[in-house]
């Protein structure tokens, strides 16, 4: 049986990081695919008042499952920079701890869900036919943020030992399952929006399990017995300080996009319907970017641990190359076939045209989000993850938002000055980011949680 650590600090970086990206790549796809087979399989066997209630829900959901996202972030970067130290007996000590936080904010969630459901979808002006189905959907999925929070967790250790192979696996188990699932309930039971919702809990559960049974017959350094959960007051404040920031981070900027949509839902159904489509375009177009924002993230936290900084800006480097190249060619395609992207969704002309107008601007979004989630990928990965949460504050609630209610409400641009108002916020967090790492300040001050200090 192969062991999972991975050493990043050594070998050609270009291989490394290719070889550690692709199965993010392949990961982010099926996380998309998980998302896209609910919605199809309840669009094809169910009511519109249960599309509208998985739609709104996942919404909501989504809000707090960045926050998961970025702990994990944080374990990566906690474990990937002792890994790199040489420091593999205190994984065991950390790995106790971050499943033990998981657990914990995984029920504290779910109680918190379970309790705002009704409220929460009151926020949102859910449509009346749609809140019985929403309210079953949020409640069942809440259940899921246990498991999710576990396996999030899992994998975000794995990921800064230098395993990318085996989430993708994991993911790969849980799209199966959920497929399936969604069939049997769904197509097969007429269970609607609930039917969904409890294929999606099942298959988390089965996928944390599987995950969890599959590591520890690789020499992981957690066994998951009871008696071996702990919470260790070094560890827990090492994996807050730098995971907080990022969960936080995450949560407020799909807040922030929660507004700017409301911002557009002001300009009429076409702009509102175009602005979905192009959001879910955005989502497509980025998959490349998020998972060298990822491989980054661990590359540079072993690097920076074993104190290799020219093989950390190397990662930086390559990953911010690759990056833009792909975001180049998503790009291109914008420029050149904008109508033909948006008639893949809708044939309505007016909502093309809108959304053409709309896409005039978006489109520099890709290209600056390949830097920008790049950059951010490595400030995260030498610990200094309070510096991206106040460059995503700034750039988001001091620029996009302020930008896109000027010239879309005052000077009344319209859909296509809000356009250029979204990339040109992503902007000011590049220049932020591309600022602090010429500053050095990361070289002097980087932020390892050692053992034993």
């Amino acid at each position: 049986m192969k062991t999972i650590e991975n050493n990043l600090t050594q070998g050609s970086v270009f291989q490394k990081l290719w070889s550690f990206t692709l199965p993010l790549i392949g990961a982010n796809l099926l996380q998309i695919l998980y998302g896209m087979v609910d919605l199809y399989i309840v669009g094809r066997f169910a009511t519109t008042a249960d599309v509208s209630a998985v739609s709104v829900s996942t919404t909501v959901l989504s809000a707090f499952m960045m926050f998961l996202i970025g702990l994990a972030v944080g374990a990566t970067v906690i474990v990937g920079q002792r890994f790199g130290a040489g420091e593999t007996r205190a994984l065991s000590s950390v790995c106790a701890t971050a499943f033990s936080m998981a657990w914990i904010v995984g029920v504290a969630l779910m109680l918190v869900v379970a309790a705002m459901t009704r409220p929460l979808l009151g926020w949102i002006h859910t449509p009346e036919e749609a809140v019985s189905g929403a309210t079953a959907y949020m409640l069942i999925c809440s259940v899921g943020y246990i498991f999710q929070a576990v396996y999030n967790m899992l994998a975000g250790i794995l990921r800064g030992m230098g395993d990318s192979k085996s989430p993708l696996l994991y993911v790969a188990v849980a799209t199966v399952v959920n497929i399936i699932s969604d069939t049997v309930l769904v197509a097969g039971f007429g269970m609607g929006a609930a039917g969904t919702a409890i294929a999606t809990v099942f298959a988390k559960m089965l996928c944390m399990l599987f995950a969890i049974l599959h590591v520890k017959k690789r020499g992981f350094p957690f066994d998951f017995h009871l008696k071996s959960y702990r919470l260790e007051k070094k560890d827990a404040a090492a994996l807050t300080r730098t995971g907080l920031p990022i969960a936080l981070q995450q949560a407020l900027v799909l807040f922030s996009f929660v507004i700017v949509s409301a911002i557009i839902n002001r300009h009429g159904l076409y702009a509102s319907a175009a602005a979905g489509i192009l959001d879910k375009v955005f989502l497509f177009a980025t998959i490349p970017t998020n998972a060298f924002h990822s491989s980054i993230s661990a590359m540079v936290a072993q690097n920076v641990g074993a104190r290799e900084e020219k093989r950390a800006i190397q990662c930086l480097r390559y990953g911010s190359l690759f990056s833009f190249l792909f975001a180049l060619a998503f790009f291109l395609v914008a420029l050149f076939f904008p109508a033909a992207i948006l008639g893949v969704f809708s044939a309505d002309s007016d909502v093309i045209a809108v959304g053409v107008e709309y896409f005039d601007g978006y489109k520099f979004d890709f290209l600056l989000c390949s830097i920008a989630f790049c950059i951010n990928g490595f400030i995260n990965g030498t610990g200094h993850t309070r510096l991206t949460l106040i460059a995503n504050i700034i750039s988001t609630y001091l620029v996009r938002i302020p930008a896109c209610l000027l010239v879309g409400n005052v000077w009344q641009l319209g859909m296509h000055g809000i356009g250029f108002a979204i990339p040109a916020a992503t902007g000011i967090q590049v220049l932020i980011g591309f600022i602090f790492f010429l500053s050095g300040r990361w070289k002097k001050d980087l932020n390892i949680s050692r053992a034993g200090e």
